[in-house]
């Protein structure tokens, strides 16, 4: 959170001229003013640049002191600078009006002119330094919800990353576990399924950086869906339609896989038809799959892909989405819509 010092100060000057300007007001009223008055001589115009000099100092000191010494709470420094360097400030810009007086030839008596100085700056020393602190801790303020923001998207980058990492590995446990039953079972598909097993596995490792287009993510699910019908040598039913500009709209990778593979994980499609339904549009994106429940469960471990999916569509489109999951007693069913204005 550095100062930006010509920022500071020329904020400074605007609220230094507003301040006097204020404060003489009703001398302007009647078409008298002190402060425009005051610098039409030499001494005047000397005065005004001390003064100015000293208030920026003012304010400018209040907010180093708070920038240094507030992060940590240190408040017996804090007082203690302030009481210690605003007064030498404060004597140093009455020494230089002196001198400057002295110099111009300006008679007046020291004892009086420094009571007079102190009574007549002390209500602007007051608010420079107020000006200095709250300056500072307007920025403060500013900085802390920059961090907080900042904070909170490596938090959401970190689960997302772990989200990815967590479904790869499920993902690659089921492909892998497939391919192994048709190896097992020499079946002549086995090549085959291998060959489309690894154009998954590549959209799944180099392709989880960035969004894709969801005619990509389309065209992955026709390959796992192939993968299926080698698995079950042809003997599954499924119903699988795209429909919309789907090379326009750009969706998070392997975004919808899980739930195409959780319907024939857990389904029974070789009883009845999964349904797939892919539409799209400029302004929203609709997914529905549908499968009819398997009477036996497959393993323990099942869901895991859905509750992954559901996590990221909270963290990449929040109040953007909706997702409905009905587990009846014989259909499963999904229904996805993504707002995309």
């Amino acid at each position: 959170m550095r100062l930006k010092p010509l920022l500071f100060l020329l904020i400074f000057a605007a609220f230094y001229i507003l301040l006097h300007l204020a404060y003489d007001m009703p001398y302007i009223i009647h078409g008298n003013s002190r402060f425009i008055e005051g610098i039409d001589t030499r001494l005047g115009l000397a005065r005004r640049f001390i003064d100015i000099c000293s208030s920026s100092l003012f304010a400018m000191i209040s907010y180093f002191i708070f920038f240094r010494f507030y992060p940590e709470k240190k408040w017996i420094r804090i007082v203690l600078l302030l009481l210690l360097i605003l007064p030498i400030i404060f004597f140093a810009g009455y020494w230089l009006e002196s001198w400057v007086n002295l110099k111009l030839r300006s008679s007046y008596s020291s004892f009086t002119r420094l009571r007079t100085y102190f009574l007549d700056h002390l209500f602007y020393i007051i608010l420079y330094v107020i000006y200095g602190i709250a300056f500072y801790f307007i920025r403060y303020a500013y900085f802390r919800e920059l961090q907080q923001k900042e904070l909170a998207l490596q938090n959401r980058e970190s689960e997302l990353s772990f989200l990815r990492s967590q479904i790869n590995p499920h993902f690659l446990f089921n492909g892998l576990n497939n391919i192994y039953s048709l190896v097992y079972l020499q079946s002549p598909n086995s090549l085959e399924a291998i060959s489309g097993f690894s154009d998954l596995l590549r959209y799944m490792l180099y392709d989880t950086t960035q969004d894709v287009p969801l005619e990509k993510e389309a065209h992955y699910i026709r390959q796992y869906i192939s993968l299926q019908e080698l698995k079950q040598a042809g003997s599954i039913r499924f119903r699988f339609d795209v429909q919309g500009p789907v090379g326009k709209i750009f969706i998070p990778p392997l975004l919808l896989i899980p739930f195409v593979e959780n319907a024939f994980k857990h389904g029974a499609p070789e009883d009845d038809e999964i349904i797939i339904s892919i539409q799209s549009s400029s302004v929203q994106t609709m997914f529905y799959c549908q499968n009819k429940k398997s009477s036996h469960r497959k393993d323990a471990s099942g869901g895991i892909g859905l509750q992954n999916v559901r996590r990221r569509l909270e963290l990449l489109f929040p109040d953007k989405h909706r997702l409905s999951i009905l587990d009846g007693p014989v259909f499963f069913i999904v229904k996805l819509e993504i707002d995309h204005e």
